[in-house]
């Protein structure tokens, strides 16, 4: 009996797994991608808070990051969007590999990163 229960309960679990909606859905597009991030001032901390920074893509594909925490550091690089994704190679982070994410539409009018990240649009001055 108990064995019959607990079958249940994993077939149960199992069901409700497969019906969480999959990862991609509510990603951005690669239009929505461009047009909300594109040559805007990005204000980024891993979702942890332990690593912060700005953000700039160019419309051209160069990008620009700053990180300002744990150790102040500074690169410029590319960025592309590939299969849904956006991706950024630096000239020096990362040993120039290429890393690509999915981007979503977080609280508050935030975007978060499938790699972790929480991208926030600052204004110019602000």
């Amino acid at each position: 009996m108990l064995r019959a229960i607990a079958v249940a309960l994993a077939v149960a679990g199992a069901t409700v797994f497969v019906q969480v909606p999959s990862a991609s859905a509510g990603d951005l597009t690669q239009a929505e991608i461009e047009s909300e991030l594109v040559g805007r001032q990005i204000v980024w901390w891993e979702d942890g808070g332990w690593f912060t920074g700005r953000l700039t893509l160019g419309s051209n594909g160069s990008a620009e990051i700053s990180v300002d925490r744990p150790e102040p550091q500074a690169d410029v690089g590319h960025w592309a969007v590939r299969g849904g994704e956006l991706c950024t190679e630096w000239s020096r982070m990362r040993s120039r590999a290429e890393k690509c994410y999915s981007v979503r539409r977080g609280a508050n009018g935030r975007f978060v990163t499938s790699g972790g990240n929480v991208f926030e649009i600052r204004e110019a001055g602000v």
